[in-house]
């Protein structure tokens, strides 16, 4: 099988999130963090290949701390909202807006997650200590009824994810994945209310030699539904547990029945632990970074590995996603680099074909 083709961008600076706009931009945020590292910050659109007219505006959601001392005196708007708009090729990113959404005080403690519902009408936030939120979006207006507040989970939360409907939202700890409603409930014909409703948790299953792993990050399939099945699967990877004498520590995807939450089957993608998890947006490939370098592609419906991209990154990948046409992945890493991967045309079913 001939290598995928290829390209990388030197951006300076550690990048540690990304995501499409479109099928052409790709937006990268990076740099050395609060410290007085000498490396700034960054908000950053990189153009990958522009074949048709790109979108004139459009938003960028994320999380930034304030400056340490506004966040000891209890001011800290962490939800930053960016406009970007490219005109003759160029790209400029100018911010919005900023809103506080969690209680964020302890400069050692920020917003992990900033994550879209499909239909980009909620926004989820959560933080390494545990708090989660949701918004309506583009309001910003927090979604759960004011007497009950944030959801507080009492440790680190590593990602978040909504379902296909946007009627679930999976929040990935290291112990367990939470499932959350993010649809209203009505007790007793009364006036519809948010609030934090948990309807399923899925703890830490027997990987490997029979220990329990830990979770690294959760996410949904997407696209139509395939091979008979009611529902989109839910994916996870996990991490075995260090083992006496040996330096390996395998990593797996899991994959889950989303109307039992039976645990389907799993399948060890790595020796070393896996970082990153992504779905395509025609939900047949998986991709899993992990700290061997390596990048994997992976058939959704089965976890049957497709495609293995070898010394991706001099550091472990941090971030990982398919363009909108699920045909690039474009991954980035504390190497401050972001590479594009073009997945070979196999890869890339016919119009209704089904991949089996």
């Amino acid at each position: 099988m001939p290598p995928a083709a290829y390209a990388s961008l030197a951006t300076g600076v550690p990048v540690y999130a990304l995501s499409f706009i479109d099928d052409d931009h790709v937006v990268y945020v990076g740099g050395g963090g609060a410290g007085r590292s000498g490396v700034a910050n960054v908000v950053n659109v990189a153009r990958l290949d522009v074949h048709e007219a790109a979108p004139a505006h459009d938003h960028i959601v994320c999380g930034i701390n304030a400056p340490v001392a506004q966040m000891r005196e209890g001011s800290n708007a962490h939800v930053r909202v960016f406009g970007y708009e490219t005109k003759d090729g160029q790209v400029s990113v100018q911010l919005l807006r900023a809103e506080t959404s969690l209680v964020l005080t302890d400069p050692e403690q920020y917003q992990k997650t900033c994550t879209l519902s499909p239909d980009r009408r909620l926004l989820a936030v959560a933080s390494t200590d545990g708090q989660v939120q949701l918004h309506r979006y583009p309001s910003l207006e927090p979604l759960f009824s004011p007497q009950n507040g944030i959801l507080s989970l009492g440790e680190e939360v590593y990602g978040t994810d909504f379902s296909h409907d946007g009627k679930l939202l999976a929040i990935t700890l290291a112990s367990r994945i939470v499932l959350l409603s993010t649809t209203p409930r009505t007790v007793d014909d009364a006036t519809p209310s948010f609030l934090p409703r948990i309807v399923q948790t899925i703890e830490q299953p027997r990987v490997g030699s029979g220990a329990r792993g830990t979770f690294r990050v959760a996410r949904f399939g997407r696209g139509p539904i395939y091979d008979g099945a009611r529902a989109h699967a839910l994916y996870a990877l996990l991490h075995a547990p260090p083992t006496a004498g040996s330096k390996a520590r395998p990593s797996y995807v899991a994959m889950w029945d989303t109307e039992t939450w039976a645990l389907k089957c799993s399948r060890v993608v790595s020796q070393r632990p896996a970082t990153v998890l992504t779905v395509s947006p025609h939900g047949r490939l998986l991709a899993v970074g992990a700290s061997d370098l390596h990048l994997t592609v992976l058939r959704a419906a089965t976890l049957q590995p497709l495609l293995q991209v070898l010394h991706a990154h001099d550091f472990p990948p941090t971030c990982l996603s398919f363009s909108p046409n699920s045909r690039v992945l474009v991954s980035g890493s504390a190497d401050a680099t972001v590479r594009m991967t073009v997945l070979p045309p196999h890869l890339m079913p016919s119009h209704g074909a089904s991949i089996r």
